[in-house]
């Protein structure tokens, strides 16, 4: 497999995202873009937690001898400011190249999380005597910066800045490298984190990141809960993603180098 060291490539053209107000907007071209996404690249910026897990109990109506209890399991996620808007430029690449998926390599040390990576979901041909002779692929984007809310994918209600439509929200899921590991399904043991997404999805999650490291229009954290038990803004099946910058409650620390997480498992 091919592989690279950082995320240094999309320098010139971070430096031109972070100098958009509100008020601009910014063409991404596959010419932006360095010809080729490898299938890894390092990046020792982002660092993922597997431990997080939201509990909800109920126990009904009266004295009731027992609590029903539901639990969302998740992750928290956490960069600094430039290291989102290069992971959104990343994610961008990707989607203006000719790849379905592309994986980040994570160096950080404190990272559980080893490997995310992020898959364009191509839409099926419902007309099964069309034959397709070549994937769909993407010529441009326009980008503008947008104030980000807590909740950005959810309905109107919680998210009034719309970026998402329902069908073309995320889905998250824990992978295992290891067979063993897998079979056994232990988020703590997880490994891998992977992001699957339409294309639209795909360009809306490159967005909602750059836009967290906006000096404005951002903010120090953003939820994305699955539907049924938290404010929709993932598939039904998703993991609850949480992401954060380094200095907010979270994680409390001057940067991400020095983020420190808790061992599970």
């Amino acid at each position: 497999m091919t592989s690279t060291t950082d995320l240094n490539v999309y320098a010139s053209l971070s430096d031109r995202a972070a100098a958009l107000s509100a008020d601009d907007d910014l063409i991404f071209t596959s010419a932006d873009f360095p010809k080729t996404l490898p299938d890894h690249t390092v990046f020792d910026g982002f660092a993922i937690d597997t431990g997080f897990r939201r509990s909800m109990g109920w126990a009904g109506e009266g004295d009731m001898p027992f609590e029903i209890v539901d639990q969302s399991p998740g992750f928290n996620a956490v960069a600094d400011p430039e290291g989102y808007r290069r992971i959104g430029l990343w994610l961008m690449h990707l989607l203006l190249s000719d790849r379905d998926w592309a994986g980040l390599t994570l160096t950080h040390q404190e990272s559980h999380v080893q490997v995310f990576y992020a898959r364009i979901a191509r839409p099926a041909l419902r007309d099964h005597k069309l034959v397709q002779t070549a994937p769909i692929t993407f010529a441009s984007y326009e980008y503008w910066p947008q104030e980000v809310w807590r909740h950005p994918f959810a309905d109107a209600a919680m998210a009034p800045v719309h970026r998402v439509a329902e069908q073309d929200r995320p889905f998250f899921a824990f992978g295992w490298s290891d067979h063993a590991d897998r079979m056994r399904f232990d988020p703590a043991k997880a490994d891998q984190l992977i992001l699957e997404a339409t294309p639209e999805g795909i360009a809306a999650m490159a967005c909602v990141l750059m836009d967290m490291a906006h000096e404005t229009l951002g903010r120090e954290e953003i939820n994305m809960e699955p539907p049924l038990i938290g404010f929709a803004s993932t598939q039904p099946r998703s993991l609850e993603a949480r992401f954060w910058l380094s200095d907010a409650i979270c994680f409390a620390a001057p940067d991400v180098a020095s983020v420190r997480i808790p061992q599970r498992g």
